[in-house]
C-alpha cells in the first residue's frame, strides 16, 4: 500500500512540476514571438498616447513576475485576447475553439484505441517468460512503433494525409499500440517483487514521458500538415504575426503534453491494479 501511495504522489508531483514548467516556458516564448500584443486592441489609425494607455491597461509595464501570474490567469480562464490579422477583433478563444474538435478527433481516437489494444496485447505477451520471448516482443514493438512514423512522414510529403484521415488513424493506432505493448510489459514486470528491488518507478515514469512525448510531438507535426485544425491556424498566425493566436496555441501545446503524460501514467497504474486484483482472485 505504501508503494502505491508513493507512486501516486510521485506522479502527481511530477505532473504539477511539469505543468508549471510548461507554463513558464510558454510565458518566456510569449515574450519573443512575432506580433505586438497591444495592436490587437487598437483601431487601424492609432496614436502613441493611445498605444501607451493600452500598454498599461494590459499590464505590460508591470514587473515580470506579475506579468507571469497574470499570463497564467488569462490562459486558464480563457481570456485569450483578440485576433490581430486572421480575423481582426475576433476573440481568439472562439477562433481556436472552432478548430479544436477537428484536432481532437484526429488525435484522441488513435490514442484511446492504441492504449486499449496495447494493454490487452501487453498482458498477453507476459506469457512469453523467456529472455528470447521478451526480446521478440521488444523487437516487434519497436518495429511497430517506428515504421508508422516513417510511413506517415513519407505520406505527409505528398499531403496524402489531408485526403484520407483513415490512413492517419490506422498508422498512429499501430504505433501507439506497439509502444503500449512494450511499456505495459515493462510495467507488469515491475510489479513483481524481484523487479521492484532492481528497477525504479522514476525510471519508468521518465520512460513513459519520453516515449509518449515522441508520439505527441509527431502528432503535432502531422497536424501542421492537416487542413482545418490547430496546426493550420498556427501556420497562418506565424505568417501574419497574429500575436495572441500564436501565444495561445503554443500554450495549449506545451500545457497539454504533461496532462497527456499524467493520463498515460495513471492508465498504466490502473492497468496494474486491475491485473493484480485479477491475479489474486485466480
Amino acid at each position: 500500500m505504501r508503494k502505491i501511495i508513493k507512486l501516486v504522489l510521485l506522479t502527481v508531483i511530477l505532473g504539477f512540476a511539469s505543468l508549471f514548467l510548461a507554463a513558464l516556458i510558454s510565458f518566456l516564448i510569449s515574450q519573443v514571438i512575432p506580433g505586438d500584443p497591444v495592436l490587437a486592441y487598437l483601431p487601424d489609425s492609432w496614436t502613441q498616447p493611445q498605444y501607451d494607455i493600452m500598454y498599461q491597461i494590459l499590464g505590460l509595464n508591470q514587473p515580470i513576475i506579475i506579468q507571469f501570474f497574470r499570463y497564467i490567469s488569462n490562459m486558464l480562464t480563457g481570456n485569450w485576447g483578440l485576433s490581430l490579422s486572421i480575423s481582426r477583433g475576433f476573440p481568439v478563444y472562439d477562433l481556436i475553439m472552432n478548430r479544436i474538435p477537428l484536432t481532437f478527433c484526429r488525435i484522441i481516437i488513435p490514442l484511446i484505441v492504441g492504449l486499449v489494444l496495447g494493454f490487452v496485447f501487453g498482458n498477453y505477451s507476459m506469457k512469453f517468460k523467456s529472455k528470447k520471448g521478451f526480446r521478440t516482443v521488444q523487437i516487434l514493438s519497436i518495429t511497430g512503433f517506428v515504421i508508422p512514423f516513417i510511413l506517415l512522414n513519407i505520406l505527409s510529403q505528398f499531403f496524402i494525409l489531408n485526403l484520407n484521415l483513415m490512413v492517419l488513424w490506422i498508422l498512429l493506432t499501430i504505433s501507439v499500440t506497439a509502444l503500449t505493448i512494450l511499456l505495459s510489459r515493462i510495467y507488469l514486470d515491475n510489479l513483481s517483487k524481484e523487479a521492484s528491488r532492481k528497477r525504479s518507478n522514476t525510471i519508468f515514469i521518465l520512460l513513459v514521458g519520453a516515449s509518449f512525448g515522441i508520439i505527441f510531438l509527431f502528432l503535432i507535426q502531422t497536424e501542421l500538415l492537416s487542413f482545418g485544425g490547430i496546426g493550420e491556424l498556427l501556420l497562418q498566425a506565424f505568417s501574419s504575426a497574429d500575436y495572441y493566436v500564436i501565444n495561445v496555441i503554443i500554450f495549449l501545446i506545451l500545457f497539454s503534453f504533461p496532462i497527456f503524460i499524467i493520463f498515460s501514467l495513471f492508465s498504466f497504474f490502473l492497468f496494474g491494479k486491475i491485473k493484480s486484483h485479477y491475479n489474486l482472485k485466480k
